[in-house]
């Protein structure tokens, strides 16, 4: 018998990061530059198709000048 999967309710990716780059001015391109994080690892927490681990939330914080509080709230 196949098991049934229930969605998360837990939002994924970083809902406010494309705000917070844009904002700032910012391409992907240049934030992964600033970050070393990977071009498609932003797009995929932007989008909501990743999870953050801490790592990314304190380096993309860093750069774009806020808590990392602030990226998840």
């Amino acid at each position: 018998m196949k098991e049934l999967r229930v969605a998360s309710t837990k939002p994924r990716g970083i809902p406010r990061l494309r705000v917070l780059r844009q904002q700032r001015g910012i391409s992907l391109g240049q934030l992964a530059i600033l970050t070393g994080l990977r071009r498609d690892t932003i797009t995929h927490l932007e989008n909501g198709r990743e999870d953050p681990q801490p790592y990314h939330l304190r380096l993309l914080a860093r750069v774009l000048e806020v808590q990392a509080y602030d990226l998840v709230s």
